[in-house]
């Protein structure tokens, strides 16, 4: 099995669209993964390089919030009134007191995908 360089996957994914073939048949005759060849076919055929790769992962979304003149709920208060449960795609639970103003919570949702 290959191990090619991230300018041979180029050079490979640029062949592969031209061929015409299956990504199977193109694997098979090329003695490479499916699946490796697939991830390059997903990422594109440009590289990118380790910083641009950093600051779209870093980069965050921000969006106006309102700060209310009352205090927030304690730990207590907002367990006996329970909890908003929300989860990210990402995996990422996000717990909101109950009575959280739901046009607030569709913002934030939005915002966070």
């Amino acid at each position: 099995m290959k191990h090619p360089s991230p300018e041979e996957w180029q050079e490979l994914v640029e062949e592969f669209r031209s061929s015409g073939l299956q990504q199977k048949e193109f694997a098979a005759k090329r003695d490479l993964h499916l699946s490796t060849l697939q991830y390059w076919l997903y990422r594109g055929s440009k590289p990118r390089s380790k910083s641009l790769q950093i600051a779209s992962k870093s980069s965050p979304k921000f969006f106006p919030i309102e700060v209310l003149a009352s205090p927030a709920p304690t730990t207590a208060r907002a367990i006996e009134g329970g909890w908003i449960e929300a989860w990210l795609k990402s995996g990422t639970a996000i717990r909101f007191p109950v009575g959280t103003d739901t046009r607030y919570l569709a913002q934030l949702l939005a915002a966070l995908g």
